[in-house]
């Protein structure tokens, strides 16, 4: 994702720095973040969770002019960093882009602003991307998590849960392929997509969030319900669960 903000920024004119430790010093790029200096319009924190809640509580000690977010999937893990930020009086926000550096067109897509106690800087944040057309959401820093242990952390568990069923059945996959169903079909496109995903990245999703638990408790609950109307033949129960999902599924419209 640092990669795709490199490009969107550049698309809008910006002169862009990358600070990594991938790439080897040069012009524009440093390996060492500290070393590129804080002068900047606009500095992106695009890393690991863990780090990027570092890197921000550094930038709070060098005090920098311009504006300062992240990108984290999670903003437990960086609350301290950003509270920091906002008490030396830095310029400070946070983001969360809901969507992959695959994506190239915004239209349809999410981009979730949380205000960290700066309204001028969520508001300087927003107005980079308004020449896009992603749809802008506001949303507090308590209800994040706990939103995105369902957005994010339910449905990239269920879709682990299903190619870990198929790569531990003991079924060819070329056989399964040829006698597919459109339901299985839809199914093995967006867990493929996953597999081929960060998987550290996703470890970090489900681990460090402290709402996690509860959509996953929620799931092995669900499963567990599912097999039991099956083993015990309940027809009824069975029918319930899923008139009671379509139900709920009736409600996002």
């Amino acid at each position: 994702m640092g990669a795709w903000f490199v490009d969107f920024f550049a698309s809008q004119g910006f002169a862009t720095t990358i600070a990594d430790k991938s790439v080897e010093d040069g012009p524009g790029r440093y390996n060492n973040w500290t070393d590129a200096g804080v002068d900047y319009d606009v500095i992106v924190v695009a890393a690991p969770l863990a780090v990027s809640g570092r890197i921000l509580a550094q930038l709070a000690v060098l005090k920098p002019s311009g504006l300062v977010f992240d990108i984290g999937s999670l903003k437990t893990p960086l609350l301290d960093g950003l509270r920091e930020l906002r008490s030396a009086g830095c310029s400070v926000t946070s983001v969360h882009p809901m969507f992959g550096p695959d994506t190239r067109l915004l239209s349809g897509r999410h981009l979730i602003f949380c205000d960290v106690g700066d309204a001028d800087a969520t508001s300087a944040a927003k107005e980079l991307f308004a020449a896009t057309m992603v749809e802008q959401l506001d949303m507090s820093l308590d209800d994040h998590d706990r939103l995105i242990a369902y957005v994010l952390g339910l449905s990239h568990a269920l879709h682990i849960a299903f190619f870990t069923a198929l790569a531990e059945s003991g079924e060819a996959a070329p056989e399964l392929a040829q006698m597919s169903s459109t339901t299985f079909d839809a199914q093995l496109l967006v867990s493929g997509a996953v597999a081929q995903d960060n998987p550290h990245l996703y470890f970090e999703i489900q681990n460090l969030n402290k709402f996690g638990l509860g959509p996953l408790d929620a799931l092995c609950e669900a499963a567990r319900r599912i097999r039991e109307t099956v083993a015990d033949g309940d027809e009824a129960a069975f029918v319930d669960l899923m008139e009671r999902g379509r139900d709920y599924l009736a409600m996002r419209g």
